[in-house]
Formats: structure tokens, sequence, C-alpha cells
């Protein structure tokens, strides 16, 4: 005579065991790179632009190309403006990215700078 179990004590643990693996197909580590330039575009460009340069609408977002201004920021500062926010334009992200997002974001902030053209030179002194 055939035995059939029930399935009942082992359900939570079926369950379990299809959640853990669908989950595999949907990496969130190592094995999905992060790329500075998505998060930009997700977080940052409604206010700072695409390119770095700032939208109309929101006049008191930094240019980000300015390599004069980026290239006196350290990235602790830099990552520390994204976290806490800088009032009363700039909202805080708080913890909203990982600590590897935030320096993958940080290089593609500092990209923008290097990538901008450069700014026209100043006019020579007249001689007096």
């Amino acid at each position: 005579m055939l035995r059939v179990r029930s399935l009942a004590p082992r359900l939570p643990l079926a369950l379990a065991c299809l959640v853990a693996a669908g989950a595999c197909t949907d990496p969130s580590g190592p094995e999905r790179p992060l790329d500075g330039s998505v998060l930009f575009r997700r977080h940052c460009a409604r206010c700072h632009g695409e390119d770095g340069r700032g939208v109309p609408e929101v006049p008191a977002a930094r240019d980000l190309t300015d390599a004069r201004v980026m290239h006196n920021l350290r990235n602790d500062q830099i990552k520390s403006v994204i976290r806490m926010g800088k009032p009363p334009g700039m909202p805080a992200f708080g913890d909203k990215f990982t600590d590897a997002a935030l320096e993958v974001l940080v290089a593609h902030v500092r990209s923008l700078a290097r990538d901008a053209p450069a700014p026209a030179p100043l006019p020579p002194a007249s001689a007096k």
C-alpha cells in the first residue's frame, strides 16, 4: 500500500525555498555593477541636469561641472552633502545609498567637472 504524506508540515519550507530561489535571479551584490551615471540620472539630474550644469527650474543647484569649485572639494565633503543635504535646496539622501554606491556616485560627479569644457580664459589685465 502506497503511503501519501501530508505536505502541510513542509509547506513553509517549500515556500521559503521558492522565495529564496526567486531572489537569486535578481542579484543585488557584486553581480550587479554599480553605475554612477545611472544613480546620478535617477537621483540627481532633476536638479543638477543630465550634464551636471543644473536646470533652470532649480537655480540654486550647484553647477557640478565647475572645476574650480569641484577640485577644491574632498570626496568626504561631497559624500557629506549627499547624505546630509545642504539647506535650503539640496535634500538629504541619508542612508539611501550604500557606501559602495556613494563611492561610484561621487566618482561620476567628479567626472562631470573633468569632462566639462575649460572655462574661457580671463582677458589680460590692461597695463597702466
